[in-house]
């Protein structure tokens, strides 16, 4: 049994979803780039988190969610 033509990208092992999966990973890697993270290693606090802290797992939800989307099937 073959997918239907609209549903190419939507198999794990398409090279659309490798794609996809690989950019994810490159803007991860850039999102946590030590340079990038000290910016928000500075003394403040957003709702009472210090602000590395809501960056590092706010960017983790993030990531997790778009994972989650680009390996969704219907």
């Amino acid at each position: 049994m073959s997918a239907a033509k609209g549903d190419a990208g939507r198999d794990p092992g398409s090279a659309r979803y490798r794609d996809r999966m690989i950019g994810l990973f490159l803007l991860a890697a850039a999102l946590f780039n030590p340079p990038l993270l000290g910016l928000f290693g500075v003394e403040g606090k957003i709702l009472g988190v210090p602000l590395l802290y809501g960056w590092v797992f706010g960017l983790w939800a993030a990531v997790i969610a778009l994972a989650a989307l680009a390996g969704r099937t219907r």
